[in-house]
């Protein structure tokens, strides 16, 4: 969907895992936590946003409990997010709203992924911002559906009948159906590729580096890597205090 896609680029989502370290809580509770929003990575993806709400609900208990206000904030946030993105997907196609549930999903899956990526790597984040942008832009594309929606029904004629040709080869089917269909495709070819579209490889540090060192790795490649001429396979992290 092209016009989808231009608009994406056009809103300026913004991405990332934050830069604010998780405090505030007993580090057991900051780790279910993580643990918790990393498992929302797949059922986000194939957009079962039941399944994702119910996720951030356990998360927002358990901060709560714990005294974890940054955590509280982004489940809640996260909560908001799931059901915008569900009343948009879960539209049937002939009201118009196919594209803006692929915008959403951008928006949504983009900050997903980072900050679970980072948890999965070992790194703290506090995506507040990001969280609170996608949530804006989010209600965004529902704002745009609910208009679009309107327009096409003042319209008359069959349903979907105005809508551009290529959605109107899916008329019958609900968002949430088409987007999932069309991702399973990607994941299942990226997959095939042996790449893994949600957690690609851990990147190496500094440690892993010097073991392969001490296995066939000259000083003088190292030196380059250090130098930002990183060979494939390879992707160059700054490790923090205690990392070695």
């Amino acid at each position: 969907m092209q016009a989808a896609r231009r608009e994406r680029q056009a809103g300026g989502a913004v991405r990332g895992s934050g830069g604010r370290a998780a405090k505030a809580a007993p580090a057991g509770d900051v780790a279910e936590f993580k643990e918790m929003f990393v498992s929302l990575v797949d059922p986000a993806g194939l957009l079962d946003m039941e399944a994702c709400r119910r996720t951030a609900g356990r998360m927002e208990e358990a901060a709560s409990r714990s005294g974890y206000e940054a955590g509280a904030r982004m489940a809640s946030l996260l909560t908001d997010i799931f059901a915008a993105t569900d009343d948009i997907a879960g539209r049937p196609v002939e009201d118009g709203s196919l594209g803006h549930t692929e915008v959403a999903c951008q928006f949504m899956m983009g900050v997903l992924y980072d900050t679970a990526r980072a948890y999965r790597d070992g790194r703290d984040a506090e995506p507040i911002g990001e969280l609170e942008n996608a949530r804006a832009m989010i209600e965004l594309q529902r704002s745009k559906a609910n208009r679009y929606r309107d327009q096409l029904r003042a319209a008359g004629g069959p349903p979907g009948a105005s809508l551009p040709w290529i959605e109107r080869m899916y008329v019958g089917k609900i968002c949430r159906d088409v987007a999932r269909k069309e991702q399973e495709e990607v994941r299942a070819r990226q997959r095939g590729r042996g790449y893994d579209p949600v957690f690609p490889p851990k990147a190496k540090t500094m440690r892993e580096l010097c073991k392969e060192c001490a296995d066939g790795i000259s000083t003088t490649a190292i030196l380059e890597m250090m130098r930002g001429n990183i060979p494939d396979g390879y992707e160059l992290v700054r490790v923090g205090e205690g990392d070695g």
